[in-house]
Order: structure tokens, then sequence, then C-alpha cells
């Protein structure tokens, strides 16, 4: 069972001009909690700048045990209520915002995985509190992060003071060539999309730089986003807290998942550091290089 509520009409495309027409959604995960309601917010902000549907997801596992068989179950209330007040808080965000709701019985990470595939970006929210409520939530989130076919945002409870009008940081050096390049162009057109400006954070020691990279390139930086304005910083092989320090308070995090093996893939202790202390929103792009298996194939494989 699975219920779908398209909670805005998204009209006749046919009328709409192409350019105005909506991409990919941008998906969140919601569950009732506090945070929760916090990726919603941010997620409609980040949905109304790309022109983009919001897809307000919520994975209930607690619906596959039914009751009387036809009946719906006594607990799909509750899980209505709970996209509802989702809803409600995107529209309050953005009332233009084309938004709908989706209840999916079963597992949240293998949920929100199915829905990534179709997205343009997930949005999740995270806590280091400790609270009973959110540790599923964090855990789902670093699941969703690790093998999401498309970028994963990462709110955290916590916001940091002074961040408006600060700049996007990129961190670059975590990954090979191309995840450097993924990571750059999407924290670049996210500052663009803000009107902010960029910080190139590289972690990459000199001797280890790989040649032929445009994200070394200033010309090549302005002739891709021009406008843009873009500075840079040296901090090679930083650990997980020197790259906090650098980079706090900032509107944006973007940084590589970095590397993993097809079906086991995780998160580092870097990664896995800076989702528990990060108070800035924390983007994690997916490697460019997959293996042999496309995003689909291997969301079934481990869902």
């Amino acid at each position: 069972m699975t219920t779908t509520t398209p909670t805005a009409p998204l009209g006749d495309p046919s009328a709409t001009p192409a350019q105005d027409r909506p991409g990919p959604e941008v998906v969140v995960g919601v569950d009732g909690s506090e945070i929760g309601l916090s990726a919603v917010r941010w997620a409609s902000r980040e949905a109304a700048r790309r022109r983009a549907p919001l897809r307000i997801l919520h994975a209930a596992p607690y619906l596959k045990h039914r009751g009387t068989v036809g009946a719906a179950p006594p607990e799909l209330a509750a899980a209505r209520r709970i996209t509802a007040q989702a809803y409600t808080v995107a529209r309050h965000t953005d009332h233009e915002l084309r938004a709908s709701t989706e209840i999916v019985p079963g597992d949240p990470t293998t949920a929100l995985l199915r829905a990534a595939a179709d997205s343009q970006l997930v949005v999740l929210g995270s806590s280091a509190t400790g609270a009973a409520d959110e540790l599923v939530l964090a855990s789902v989130a670093v699941h969703v992060a690790a093998r999401s076919p498309q970028p994963v945002v990462v709110v955290p409870r916590r916001r940091p003071d002074g961040a408006d009008g600060r700049p996007t940081v990129a961190v670059l050096g975590v990954g090979d060539q191309a995840d450097d390049e993924a990571v750059a162009t999407f924290a670049a057109e996210s500052a663009q999309r803000s009107g902010v400006g960029l910080t190139v954070l590289q972690t990459r020691p000199p001797r280890r730089r790989l040649p032929g990279s445009w994200v070394d390139d200033n010309g090549e930086w302005e002739r891709r986003h021009p406008g843009l304005d873009v500075s840079r910083k040296d901090l090679p092989g930083a650990r997980a807290e020197q790259l906090l320090a650098a980079t706090c308070p900032a509107p944006l995090l973007v940084i590589s998942v970095g590397r993993g093996s097809l079906l086991h893939r995780a998160l580092d202790g870097t990664h896995l550091w800076l989702l528990r202390h990060c108070t800035s929103p924390m983007a994690l792009i997916p490697r460019v290089h997959r293996g042999e298996q496309e995003p689909r194939e291997e969301i079934i494989a481990v869902g």
C-alpha cells in the first residue's frame, strides 16, 4: 500500500513554457520529528530556487502490519497527520511551492533510495542530540547519503549563527578528480542560486593534485560560472575537526561521499564526524564512477 496525494496541482504541462516546466522533484523525508520539519523548510526553499516540485515522503514500516483484511491500518491516520503537517510547513515556507505527499509502508532507507532514483536531490534531517526519536532519522540519513544516486543534503538541528550571506563551501580532494568536479559544480550552482560567493577548500596535498582538472583553473571557473565570487583555501590532509573549523558557519557545506565498495558503501570516519558535529547543512555528492551497476539496479540490490 502506497498513498500519494498531489496537494498542489501541477497543471497542464503543454500550457507551460518549456523553460518554466518543473524538473525532477526534490524529495524530503519526514518522520514527524521537529528536525524532519527543519529539513522540510530547507527543502522547500531549495525546491523554489530550483523551480522544482517538492515530494514529501514518509516511510512507515509500522503500516506493513495490517489488521482487518481490506481495511486501512489504524496507524494510517497518524501517518497522514505527519505528511499533512509537513505539507503545511512547506506551503508556509513558500506559498507558491508545488508539493505532494506520499506515504510508503516499509523501510525508510529503501523507500528513500527508490525515490532518489527519480529525483534531483534528497533532503533529510539529522540530529546529534541523542534523543531517542531522532536516532533512527540520523541513521537513515547516514545510510541514504552513502548509497544515493543523487546528492543528499543533511540538515542539522542546530543552525549556525551568522551564516546568512556567507559563502557556500566546496571541499575538494576527498575523492577522485571527477568527484572534485561534481562537488565544485554542485557547490557553484548552489551558490549562484542563493546569491552568495563560494569558498573552494582544497584538501588534496600538492604532490597528489591531478592534472587536467578545471577546478584548478581560474579562467575555467569564470567561463563556467560567470560572476561567481570564488575564493580558495588550501588545507592539505585536513582532519575532520580542521575542516569544520575552516568552513563553518556556512549556508551549505558540499563534499563528496568519498570511496566505498559497490554494495557495501558506507561513510568513513571523517564524514560521520562531520555529520555529527557540523551545524551547517551538508550536501554529500555521490561518486561519479559507480561501477558496473546502474543506480536503480544498485538500489534494488541493497533494498
